[in-house]
């Protein structure tokens, strides 16, 4: 087994049982704004491909993050865009374990697998899940790698449904975010949360993140085409959609 095959939890993150190709949506109130996000993924032997969407508020629209992970290969690569630039960004590590712009939402939330340059777990660390709801789940503390010194992620995964429940990123033991599923779905959709929130302890605040529709099933191959068409295929599947 591979050091990457090794390290990747049993489950991958916000996976939605055993759908290869699918897509969401879920809402934020982001201080006075409400804010849409349309999120797709596609598993394609060791590689998976995320994307998400803004499609509200109109000035944000258009706002994109493309991941493409290869377990096996231990490779991820982030490319993000904000309608004010004049391409697409592809992000060099320091900023990979940030947010996205205007957001409290983090790339490691949105990848499938843990990040493959996270160092090896720490051994007898005491790993503190005080914070979190998630108190009894099993949680493991990583160093992050050599361009962000004294930084460390810890990753709690729920012994029933195995997925990623809390993550928590410090540095220099000062907690930086705080991320935390509040409810998950039910099992018909492997449990793909319902409601997230993400929070920032050194300043008090906190997004709640809530999925307002089930996943639906988008054809693979539709992942192969450019952003904007993706996008358009994502909002027509989803539109009229509901949780239940």
């Amino acid at each position: 087994m591979t050091e990457a095959h090794a390290r990747e939890p049993a489950r991958a993150n916000l996976s939605a049982g055993t759908r290869t190709a699918y897509a969401f949506a879920a809402e934020a109130t982001i201080g006075h704004r409400s804010t849409r996000y349309l999120i797709g993924r596609r598993f394609r032997e060791s590689t998976a491909v995320t994307v998400l969407f803004v499609s509200h508020p109109a000035n944000l629209a258009g706002t994109h993050v493309w991941i493409t992970e290869d377990a096996a290969a231990g490779s991820c690569d982030v490319v993000t865009y904000v309608p004010t630039m004049k391409m697409p960004l592809r992000l060099v590590e320091r900023h990979i374990l940030g947010c996205l712009p205007l957001t409290d939402i983090g790339y490691l939330d949105l990848m499938a697998w843990r990040y493959p340059r996270l160092g090896a777990s720490e051994e007898g660390h005491a790993a503190d899940l005080s914070w979190s709801r998630w108190t009894g789940a099993e949680a493991r503390t990583y160093p992050g790698p050599a361009c962000t010194p004294g930084l460390t992620v810890t990753e709690a995964t729920d012994s029933t449904t195995r997925l990623v429940v809390a993550r928590a990123v410090d540095r220099l033991g000062l907690p930086v975010r705080r991320w935390e599923v509040l409810e998950l779905g039910d099992p018909g959709t492997g449990g793909l949360p319902r409601r997230i929130q993400v929070s920032r302890p050194q300043t008090g605040h906190s997004t709640e993140l809530r999925r307002t529709t089930e996943p639906v099933d988008i054809p693979g191959t539709e992942f192969d085409t450019a952003p904007g068409p993706l996008g358009r295929t994502l909002e027509e599947a989803l539109d009229g959609q509901a949780a239940a």
